[in-house]
């Protein structure tokens, strides 16, 4: 019998692994601040302020952004019926479908590496002040079927104290497509708040829809959200389907790990992801897992490795 209530013990882990990454905060300091940037520093004003930054592919990648754009164009074109016979599958979600992750390293690796972009992993470590991890990348397309589900409802993340999604929109969202709706940090006490899931309707009972933002933007924008500080959801497809790309960063010890390695079986898929991912960004994406890192392999034909993609 453990010496301890199941309470008090999940309390003191909790203590154990915030003090952890306080800790690891204060070691990263130094080199995290010897690599800010204009970009990283408006970004992080935002998230701190609005908990919620919007900007685009051409401005996060740079020269790397045509290449990106690409390959964002060959994954709209993976859902045209035409391209049925590719082979690649998709993994029914509720309120959307996923691309396979086999097939979205096959066929798209771009957009799996988006998120060790060094301008992505720059804003994320200097949000957060510390040494992150990568979750990996979804390739989700939602329908309009009028399903208030799954990522529809309002939700905070669970996977750590703070975690930094990013939505990078395929084709242009508007009103009627199911834009990514939040409730700023200033227009709600997220602590004072539950994290039960919420309907429009719910939701609307507690924070005034006044107060509810959403971001609408043509393809290649790009949504960088605290996720597990605001409320946020992907907003009913009323008039449009929508495409989109979704990406997490969150600490190395995160508080609930089986959630943030839920994302992208990485232990699945280690050769593919030794072939496209970089040995420095090997502690982002296997390390923090407890996983031996690959061997690195040749990259992928016609595919240069790392930032020479994306910037």
């Amino acid at each position: 019998m453990s010496p301890h209530p199941p309470r008090m013990t999940a309390r003191l882990r909790n203590q154990y692994i915030k003090a952890s990454q306080n800790l690891q905060s204060l070691l990263a300091r130094p080199r995290l601040e010897a690599r800010r940037n204009p970009i990283a520093d408006e970004a992080i004003a935002c998230l701190r302020s609005e908990g919620v930054y919007v900007t685009s592919v051409e401005r996060l990648l740079g020269a790397a952004a045509p290449a990106y754009r690409e390959a964002m164009a060959e994954a709209l074109a993976l859902l045209q019926p035409a391209r049925a016979a590719a082979g690649v599958t998709w993994q029914p979600r509720g309120a959307s479908t996923d691309l396979a992750p086999a097939d979205l390293l096959a066929h798209l690796p771009a957009l799996f590496l988006f998120g060790l972009s060094s301008t992505v992993l720059s804003i994320a470590e200097h949000y957060l002040r510390l040494p992150v991890a990568y979750h990996g990348a979804v390739f989700r397309h939602s329908l309009v079927d009028g399903n208030e589900v799954g990522p529809r409802l309002w939700h905070r993340d669970g996977e750590d104290r703070h975690v930094l999604r990013s939505v990078v929109y395929l084709n242009d969202v508007d009103e009627d497509g199911g834009p990514f709706e939040y409730v700023p940090r200033w227009a709600a006490d997220a602590k004072a708040l539950s994290r039960d899931q919420r309907t429009d309707a719910q939701m609307a009972s507690v924070v005034p829809r006044e107060h509810w933002k959403r971001c609408v933007g043509p393809a290649g924008t790009v949504v960088l959200a605290d996720s597990a500080q605001v409320f946020h959801h992907e907003s009913l497809q009323r008039g449009a389907e929508r495409s989109v790309v979704m990406m997490g960063h969150a600490s190395r010890r995160p508080m609930n790990r089986k959630l943030a390695e839920a994302h992208f079986p990485v232990h699945q898929h280690l050769p593919a992801l030794a072939r496209i991912t970089r040995p420095e960004h090997h502690a982002h994406v296997f390390g923090w897992r407890d996983l031996a890192a690959p061997t690195p392999k040749p990259a992928l034909r016609g595919m240069p490795a790392g930032d020479s993609i994306l910037g």
